[in-house]
């Protein structure tokens, strides 16, 4: 598409896709009446209280989606830790403060120890010292797949070339804790 575009002082100050609608404004504004109306096959764009070539400010709007797609995958990935996950049909913390927790005991505790663990809504859980042992690597398993989901999208995040390839980028954490989840239940029947 054509556009038309007066500059002044190389800025763009008036522009439209009809030439003759932007020779019928230029009556009514004198100041740019002498000035030669170009045209381009360019996209103009009103950004930051004027007009831009669009492809001038293409890094600029690249750099913000940039930004705004790492927030999304850091938001996202801190809403699958609080979401927590299921162990034998108990709802458990996986976040930085479970982790801890869960270290702590797991390295107090002994074979033949019976463990009451709090669940996700302070509800005491009996589980025999094996249990417990898989449900910390269920919960191991899941911060470490999610931190590996995390950084690798955050590098196709850094190596996006445009904002088609950044809406590209899907964040769900979902299949990473179900995948850990399921593990477990298939180990259960084993057993």
């Amino acid at each position: 598409m054509t556009n038309y575009y007066i500059e002044q002082e190389n800025k763009i100050v008036l522009f439209d896709t009809d030439k003759q609608k932007l020779i019928n404004t230029l009556l009514f504004i004198p100041q740019y009446r002498g000035l030669e109306i170009k045209e381009t096959e360019k996209e103009i764009l009103y950004r930051n209280n004027k007009f831009v070539f669009a492809n001038e400010i293409q890094d600029e709007l690249l750099a913000e989606a940039k930004q705004v797609k790492t927030e999304e995958i850091n938001n996202s990935k801190e809403t699958a830790f609080k979401a927590g996950f299921y162990f034998n049909n108990a709802h458990f913390d996986c976040d930085d403060r479970a982790q801890i927790r869960l270290s702590a005991q797991l390295a107090i505790s002994k074979q033949e120890d019976t463990i009451v663990w709090l669940d996700y809504d302070y509800n005491p859980v009996t589980l025999t010292y094996e249990q417990f042992v898989q449900m910390c690597a269920v919960a191991t398993s899941i911060v470490s797949n999610i931190e590996f989901e995390t950084s690798e999208l955050l590098a196709a995040v850094d190596n996006a070339q445009s904002i088609a390839e950044l809406e590209l980028l899907t964040v769900n954490y979902n299949a990473v804790v179900a995948q850990a989840e399921q593990y477990t239940e298939s180990e259960d029947t084993n057993e």
